[in-house]
Formats: structure tokens, C-alpha cells, sequence
């Protein structure tokens, strides 16, 4: 395993982590991650209003060693974007994110999160409410090693201004072959000021893994709905475009996937949903083979749809 800074925290991160999420078998997603911190991976992503999920990690860290989890705060107020502007004091108040992250540190049973992060980031909580000064102070205690901004789906210049002013340590975004679109201004204004990123959906949201099949979804998966007839059919020629360029019997559409956000400089680390022993297995062995080449990646430029 290979480790990169992430930002100017002073973490150094797994190339890989975990999303965490509870999916169908638990148990094997707490062996997963037993697994995966075995072979290196030091990271965890999760959602601290997923109380499934935090209460799988706490179990999976009940062995002690080291972890760096990064959590997506709570909004106090349900939003979709684009929406009308929500202030900041009411989605994400200072008083709030504290408890939350001292929750968290009570029931994972750890000292510090590696990050704390705000969700569907709009621009204009910059200068709104206490969220900041909460967030320094967390630092200051030692309960976090940092705080940034986690941004909505393909929203990427959101969070330019906020790199910028150097207020933050970390971002995190979507980013994957059908939607490199970071990579035009955001990650290299990360780069330049030292700020972390978690890469997430490398996969697009599992359709870029093996054997997806966005029509045999459970009714309650989320995905059910986002890939709609119209797009998950778009998707799956997409994908089987991509399939023609996997040069070896051994590789496939998700080793490209998660090559390809590896290879950028400015990341930190990339989150992937691993439930399964397969999965764990087959993200890693991508992986340690490193990032993909120059070449490749620019025959992958043509595949870039969704930004």
C-alpha cells in the first residue's frame, strides 16, 4: 500500500479507502474492513448520519491500531441542490458539529477524525454562521486534523473560492472517468495551496464495477432511482465502450476506473464502496499496479460525458 499527504493536515493517507456503508451483510463488511486495514489501508470514509454505518465502523475498529476517518457532517436542514440558499447557521451551527464530532469520537472509540467535512457545500457559507470557528477550535483541541468541504455530485467549481482563500484542508469530490471535470481548475488550485482530496464514485456509483445492473437494484437502493431507464441504458453503452480498451484477461472496466483516479497528483486518496471480500481483493490488486500511464489516460479523454 501506498500512502499520500493529505493537504497540510500532517495525515498520511492510504491510496485506498473504504466507504463505509452497512450494506446486505454486515458482517462480512466489518471483515472487509478488518481485511483491508491488514493489507494497509488506514482510511475510512463515512457519512455520520448513517448510524449504520457508524456503528459498523465502531465495531471494525474495536481492535484498536490506527484509522483515519473522514466524516460527512449532518445538515441540520434537508436540501436538495440546486435549491434555494440555505444559511449556514441553520444547516451546519457551530454548537451542532461539535457534538456531532464528539459523538463520533465516543462511539468509534477513537481520539481524532482525520476530517470533517460539510456536505452539498454552497459557496456563500464562506462568510455565514459559526461553522468555521467551530471547526478551528475542534482542530485546535486535537479532535480533528482538519475540516474542508464535501461537494453535490459534478458541482466542482463550488468550492473554488473557498481553496483559494486557504481556509480549508481538504475537499471532497466526485471524480471518475465519465466525470473528470476537477481536473480543469479544482484539483490543480488544490494542489497549489496544499489542500487534500478524497476522491469518491471512481466507480460511478457501481456502474463501472463488474457486473452492474442498475435494472436489478433493491427498490430501497437509492440508485434505483437515480439510474433511471434512459440513463442507466446510456450508461451501460458508455461502459461497454470503455470494456473494448481493457488490454489484459485479468483486468477490467473497474481496474481502468480506479487507475484513472489514482493517477492525478492532486488526490489524496480514493474512496470505494467495499462490501465484499471480491471487491477488497480486486481493488487492491488495481491498485498496486499503479496509476495508469500517459497514454492511457489519454485515450481515456473521450470517454468524459457527465461535466
Amino acid at each position: 500500500m501506498r500512502y499520500r499527504d493529505l493537504g497540510r493536515t500532517g495525515v498520511r493517507v492510504s491510496e485506498l479507502a473504504c466507504a463505509v456503508t452497512a450494506g446486505a451483510d454486515p458482517g462480512e463488511a466489518i471483515d472487509v474492513i478488518a481485511r483491508a486495514r491488514g493489507r494497509g489501508v488506514n482510511t475510512m470514509t463515512l457519512n455520520a448520519e448513517d448510524a449504520s454505518a457508524v456503528t459498523l465502523l465502531a465495531e471494525a475498529l474495536a481492535g484498536g491500531g490506527d484509522a483515519h476517518v473522514v466524516a460527512r457532517a449532518t445538515s441540520l436542514v434537508r436540501f436538495d441542490l440546486p435549491s434555494p440558499h440555505v444559511p449556514a447557521w441553520e444547516a451546519y451551527p457551530g454548537a451542532h458539529l461539535r457534538a456531532e464530532v464528539e459523538r463520533l469520537l465516543a462511539t468509534l472509540r477513537i481520539e481524532r477524525l482525520a476530517l470533517v467535512q460539510l456536505h452539498a457545500w454552497c459557496p456563500e457559507w464562506q462568510g455565514e454562521g459559526d461553522w468555521q470557528e467551530a471547526l478551528e477550535r475542534l482542530r485546535g483541541e486535537g479532535k480533528i486534523a482538519g475540516f474542508g468541504v464535501s461537494l453535490f455530485d459534478h458541482d466542482v467549481d463550488a468550492a473554488l473560492e473557498m481553496v483559494a482563500s486557504g481556509a480549508i484542508d481538504a475537499v471532497q469530490l466526485m471524480y471518475n472517468i465519465f466525470d473528470p471535470g476537477a481536473a480543469a481548475r479544482l484539483l490543480p488550485l488544490c494542489a497549489a495551496h496544499r489542500v487534500g482530496v478524497v476522491a469518491r464514485a471512481p466507480l460511478y456509483y457501481g456502474a463501472l464495477a463488474s457486473g452492474f445492473d442498475g435494472a436489478g437494484l433493491a427498490a430501497e437502493d437509492w440508485r434505483r432511482a437515480y439510474f433511471y431507464d434512459a440513463h442507466r441504458l446510456e450508461t451501460g453503452e458508455r461502459v461497454a465502450r470503455l470494456a473494448a480498451l481493457v488490454e489484459l484477461p485479468d483486468r477490467s472496466v473497474a481496474d481502468l476506473a480506479l487507475r484513472f483516479a489514482q493517477a492525478h497528483p492532486a488526490i489524496s486518496t480514493v474512496a470505494v464502496g467495499m462490501h465484499r471480500h471480491a471487491h477488497l481483493d480486486a481493488n487492491l490488486a488495481a491498485l498496486e499496479r499503479g496509476p495508469l500511464e500517459r497514454e492511457r489516460l489519454a485515450m481515456l479523454a473521450s470517454h468524459k460525458w457527465l461535466c
